[in-house]
């Protein structure tokens, strides 16, 4: 009995150690996470999106604003919310007959310009969430 009790203990240490050495990070975030919590919304809302704003060292950029738009759609066909504490944002679909590509997402922040912006789609599942990245770079600072 004692013999079965170590060898489940053993089982369990090698199983929790081979979990740890996994990483499931995905620029800052689980995105397996992301797009398990995005799922059911696909249907009648469209392709969400998500993702992170920050500098070219990678600190997050809280309260950014972080703007989703139609492209060539009718006018106020947009979507503007702040990004978080850690830089991050989500945006729900904006309807689910408008083409994800046609979206352009925009990430501003007063004394910050836009510098760089990566974005990831999960091709194999093609209403799954979009993630889009934003890098920002602090403005010099104006001399008189």
């Amino acid at each position: 009995m004692i013999r079965s009790l170590s060898l489940l203990s053993a089982v369990a240490v090698l199983a929790i150690a081979a979990s740890a050495s996994v990483p499931a990070m995905a620029n800052g975030g689980d995105f397996f996470n992301e797009l398990s919590e995005s799922w059911g919304a696909n249907a009648d809302t469209g392709v969400p999106f998500f993702g992170w704003v920050r500098d070219a060292k990678g600190k997050p950029i809280a309260r950014a604003i972080v703007t989703a738009t139609v492209q060539d759609g009718p006018d106020g066909q947009s979507v503007t919310i702040i990004s978080d504490n850690l830089g991050h944002y989500k945006i729900p679909g904006l309807g689910k007959d408008i083409d994800a590509k046609k979206i352009v997402i925009d990430c501003a922040k007063v004394g910050y310009r836009a510098i760089q912006q990566d974005r990831r789609i999960l091709r194999s599942l093609p209403k799954a969430p979009i993630e889009v990245d934003c890098k920002l770079a602090p403005m010099a600072a104006a001399t008189s």
